[in-house]
Order: C-alpha cells, then structure tokens, then sequence
C-alpha cells in the first residue's frame, strides 16, 4: 500500500483499483466462485478531498451489485456516492450532517465485495457468498483500512454487518440501536458500537441500516438519536 505523510487520493484510486483487478483475476482462476461474477468492471472508491488526511469517516458497503442488470452498467463509483441526486449519496449526506461532517470533503467510501455478482447475494442461497468471496476481498479492505488508522468506520446494511461480525448473536443492527418491541415507549438510548474484538477487521464499527430500511418506523425514528451517540464516541 502506498507510504507517506501527505497521500494523494487519486494515488489511493490507483493502487486500489490496481490490487482490486489482481484480487477479481484470483477469483476468476477459482472455479468454484468465478461463476458468480458478471463482468470485470470494479467501481472505484469514493474519496473527493485530495488528501486522506481530510477523510473523518469511512463509509463501508457490501458489494455494488443492484439488483436491476442494466442499471449495473451505470455504477462507476462506489454506493453511486458520484450521483448527488442519488438515495444512497442523500443518505450519507444526511449522516455526515448529522455527524458535523460534509461527504465530499471528510468522507472514504468503499465497499467489501468489490466486484459484481451475477445476483445480488442475498438471492444465492447455494452458499454464504460474502463470506466465500471474504476470503479474497477482506484482506485488502484490511489493507485499505490501515491508510486510515483512527477513523471511525460505519457499514451499512445487515447482510455486511452478519459478514463482519464474529459472533452470530451480535450481527443484527437493530440489536446495537437497541430496538425491542415496546420501543416507542421506552425509547432505549443506550446505544452500542460493534468493539474491536467482535469483528474481522478489529475495529470500531458503527452498523447502519441500509437506506431502503429507513421506511421502517423504528429506524427512521431513531436515526438522529443513534447519530448522536456516534458522534460522542467517534474517538
């Protein structure tokens, strides 16, 4: 990975985009997994600032997969964070605000999975997908990971967090918003945070929902109060 005090983000592009092609060469030489990838095409990483000591948060997605074929062909970047009329790119925007944090200027997005699968994942039930394809893509999100040592990291959606966590048990986001049945009535703020040694990447994660599950009443309703927690425990 690239060394230095002062590391240029389209540096950074280029040696991810660079090591993501050899990792997808390695899969496709896999006979048993190359059969889900759909194309070569890796989307690239989101980082706007010029230098990576501007990035405040990273932002970690699943896979770039969508579930609509030809709707794959337009994605370049990463959660699409390149498309400012986007719903992905507005929900970040609205966590960063919560945050006191601007997406173009304080935010590395990238995702897990960086290639296309021939199905979105959760629709193979032949095999645990993200976790087979981990095994190829997990060591250079670590790798990715380490060009930002104390940044806090926040993953989106619950198949991501079940890949991440190490305990089963542990792996629903709505466990660490601490939802229960009777929630709009205890209203429950003791908020948790996936701690280092829970997790394959031995960091700090802070597990959102993915966008879509904002219409849900108990995580639109609880949004700002989690953000709130995050942004006191960031450090």
């Amino acid at each position: 990975m690239i060394k230095g005090r002062s590391i240029m983000a389209n540096d950074v592009k280029v040696e991810i985009a660079r090591k993501a092609a050899e990792v997808l060469q390695k899969i496709r030489a896999d006979s048993r997994l190359s059969h889900y990838v759909s194309t070569d095409k890796i989307p690239s990483v989101f980082m706007q600032t010029d230098d990576v000591r501007d990035v405040r948060l990273i932002v970690i997605g699943q896979d770039p997969t969508v579930k609509k074929e030809t709707s794959r062909t337009k994605i370049e970047t990463v959660l699409n964070l390149d498309k400012p009329r986007g719903s992905l790119y507005k929900y970040v925007s609205l966590i960063c605000a919560g945050l006191g944090l601007d997406l173009c200027q304080h935010v590395y997005a990238t995702n897990y999975a960086k290639n296309f699968f021939v199905r979105p994942p959760t629709q193979i039930e032949e095999c645990s997908l993200l976790d087979e394809f981990g095994r190829y893509w997990l060591p250079l999100l670590q790798e990715e990971l380490s060009l930002f040592p104390d940044q806090p990291i926040l993953t989106l959606g619950q198949p991501l967090l079940k890949t991440l966590v190490i305990d089963p048990r542990k792996a629903m986001v709505r466990w660490y918003w601490r939802y229960s049945p009777d929630w709009e009535e205890s209203r429950k703020t003791d908020f948790l945070y996936v701690v280092p040694e829970d997790n394959k990447l031995r960091r700090r994660l802070f597990p959102f929902p993915h966008q879509p599950s904002l219409r849900k009443l108990f995580y639109k309703a609880t949004l700002q109060s989690y953000l709130g927690y995050m942004k006191t425990n960031m450090t």
